[in-house]
């Protein structure tokens, strides 16, 4: 059994208390409420193995329509478990970030400059150009640039990598809205960091069933100017990454890195009822547990919105949602 379309959801955690601010945050990213529940401190625990009153909020962006992926979950919690992985660096182990893409970058970095500048666990990255080519062709008046402008924004409400192609498109890689203030899109991608030197995406092609995505085989990287400075890479650090995709869906991709250097285990940071970004679902025709061989500390109950679903753990130690239906 595997997913039956990319990646669903993007699960931020924080307190009760600060529901409103990133509702906020979200609604400014053309992300709106569709749907709210909640579940009981021993229900959630059941499920997500964290023992504290849950309201959460389901938010849709329009271009979430094209394939049911990308969308927002605010999990609220009356208690959170930790303080989760705020603004640590992007390649460590357990790290999670979205990534979606953008029409005016400037316009995004403008406003993200000064948000929430008061909190003192925040980056906002250089803004970064990735020409598409290697080596890259010299940028003239007449050869103008190809390739990827991106800032990452992390703090302890979320962790986001804004992304904005030049000079060409991937159609269905994301659908950005024009009308929005920010022209975004849906959340397009997650990724995730597992331990030094243990790349492996056995599991999620044999599992979920996903399959490497065009122009995201596996491959080193880290050695170029541009992906160093996006990913806060020190000279000769290097990693292997792949992109993968759901069959027949262009977007909601996973990509999965691991790094050749030792970095810190933060794993225990990206889990369920820590603050901010702390999980992901998929969509599945089954969530019981034959369907998910390799997988520990399994569990399958009713959701916070009435749908059946289960929470698990992937050998890399990632915690994971699938929701059926």
């Amino acid at each position: 059994m595997s997913v039956v379309s990319g990646l669903y959801e993007f699960v931020f955690a924080t307190r009760t208390s600060e529901r409103e601010r990133l509702l906020a945050f979200w609604q400014a990213l053309g992300f709106e409420p569709i749907s709210e529940g909640a579940l009981s401190a021993s229900e959630a625990n059941t499920l997500y193995g964290h023992h504290a009153a849950l309201q959460s909020i389901r938010l849709q962006h329009a271009g979430c329509a094209a394939h049911q992926t990308g969308l927002v979950r605010l999990q609220c919690w009356s208690e959170l478990a930790g303080d989760g992985l705020a603004a640590h660096r992007p390649l460590v182990s357990g790290s999670r970030w979205m990534g979606m893409y953008t029409a005016d970058i400037l316009e995004l970095r403008d406003s993200l400059n000064h948000y929430r500048s008061e909190v003192s666990d925040r980056w906002l990255s250089d803004l970064v150009s990735a020409p598409l080519a290697n080596p890259p062709p010299p940028v003239t008046l007449q050869t103008p640039f190809v390739g990827l402008r991106e800032t990452l924004y992390f703090d302890p409400d979320g962790r986001v990598a804004f992304i904005q192609r030049g000079g060409f498109d991937r159609p269905g890689f994301g659908t950005i809205d024009l009308t929005l203030p920010y022209k975004n899109s849906e959340g397009s991608h997650a990724n995730v960091v597992q331990p030094t030197g243990s790349f492996d995406t056995a599991f999620y092609k044999a599992v979920f069933g996903l399959e490497s995505a065009p122009y995201g085989e596996a491959h080193d990287s880290g050695d170029e100017p541009p992906t160093q400075r996006a990913l806060r890479l020190e000279a000769g650090q290097l990693f292997r990454v792949e992109r993968l995709k759901a069959p027949d869906c262009p977007t909601g991709l996973l990509q999965v890195y691991a790094p050749y250097f030792a970095t810190p285990d933060h794993r225990v940071l990206s889990q369920a009822g820590q603050r901010g970004l702390s999980g992901y679902s998929y969509r599945a025709t089954s969530v019981d547990e034959a369907a998910l061989p390799g997988v520990s500390d399994y569990r399958a109950a009713t959701n916070e919105f009435g749908e059946l679903s289960c929470h698990f753990t992937a050998p890399d130690g990632y915690q994971w949602m699938w929701i059926s239906v």
